[in-house]
């Protein structure tokens, strides 16, 4: 028996346990007084009963049953009540560690789902804000194209009006210098202004406001073809049925860079623009130039602007290349970023 448990309290015994326990020893005693008279009767068998002899036995039973009823106490019941006293304390002192963990688990839980919701409102926040500023710098595409148009554009076109009125009066041989000075001026002028007129297109899209996203994308292969005089291989397959005003200039802004950058570096050779709708919305614009090193440091925008862009609306940019093999360049966008995408001004 343990030295801080030597014995149990009397007080013990009000409880109900105590109770059961005395119950208990009362049961064991009864027994033995039954055994004791059992015993009794069988010794004195054939024996002359009589209200003496009968008195006497129960005597002897009911006192060894008394003489008896301590040592069952001390060596049964209160060795028993006290490991269930011991097991109680143990056991209620589980219960309030187990309880102490599981408000602490419940608290780091409560925290963590804190933390999360907090996350995924900055995530939000962010991927919101992101599409503002992609839409603020579209605005300021619109804005530069639209100057280019009404401002450079328009001086030009007034300076080739005023040359060719200047042509017959040089019609003599003495100005045939002159005149062919005044041919290439005018030749310049007019690829300037091609190229103003070019970028003006390509920087305001007001087309694009009621555009399907086939429509959209075949626009931008149309206008790359019409600029640069090569072909592009143009297919869609299961397109969603809409889409955002932000996701289609999304989209047409990555086609427009990464066939601008087929040219420039392949020379437009074997460029194609595939689509594919379903669970996700992919965009891949591929070419069979001399492709490069995705890994190796680079000092141009083109990329990065692509990634930032794509990423803006929950997309991803993935990219291969290797120097002999051609670049294929491809957008993904989930289900939930075309659902985003639709959802800019919430």
């Amino acid at each position: 028996m343990p030295a801080n448990v030597s014995r149990v309290p009397f007080g013990w015994f009000s409880r109900p346990e105590g109770r059961e326990l005395l119950a208990m020893v009362g049961r064991i005693g009864v027994i033995i007084f039954a055994v004791e008279a059992m015993i009794m009767l069988l010794l004195l068998r054939g024996a002359n009963f009589n209200g003496e002899v009968i008195a006497e036995g129960l005597l002897d039973a009911t006192l060894l049953t008394l003489l008896s009823s301590p040592i069952i106490y001390k060596f049964v019941a209160e060795p028993f009540a006290t490991a269930a006293s011991e097991a109680k304390t143990a056991l209620a002192v589980k219960i309030d560690v187990q309880a102490e963990q599981a408000a602490k688990l419940e608290e780091a839980l409560l925290q963590s789902r804190r933390l999360l919701e907090q996350n995924e409102a900055l995530r939000r926040h962010l991927q919101k804000s992101n599409r503002q500023i992609g839409q603020i710098n579209e605005d300021v595409l619109q804005k530069v194209g639209a100057d280019l148009h009404d401002g450079p554009a328009q001086l030009l076109t007034y300076a080739l009006l005023r040359l060719r009125k200047l042509e017959p009066t040089l019609g003599d041989e003495n100005n045939a210098n002159k005149t062919n000075n005044l041919h290439l001026i005018r030749s310049a002028l007019t690829d300037v202004l091609t190229e103003i007129r070019n970028l003006s297109a390509g920087l305001s899209l007001p087309q694009l406001s009621g555009a399907t996203l086939e429509e959209t994308a075949r626009l931008a292969a149309t206008m790359h073809e019409g600029y640069t005089g090569t072909h592009v291989a143009f297919s869609i397959e299961n397109p969603p049925t809409a889409i955002s005003q932000a996701l289609k200039i999304c989209i047409y802004r990555f086609i427009q860079e990464a066939l601008t950058n087929a040219n420039r570096h392949a020379e437009g050779r074997g460029q194609k623009v595939l689509i594919t709708g379903g669970a996700t919305l992919t965009v891949t614009i591929s070419d069979t130039g001399r492709g490069f090193d995705p890994d190796a440091p680079r000092t141009g925008l083109g990329l990065t602007g692509m990634r930032a862009r794509i990423e803006a609306l929950g997309g991803q940019l993935s990219i291969s290349s290797s120097p002999g093999n051609g670049t294929r360049l491809g957008a993904t966008f989930p289900e939930t970023s075309v659902d985003l995408a639709g959802n800019f001004n919430d």
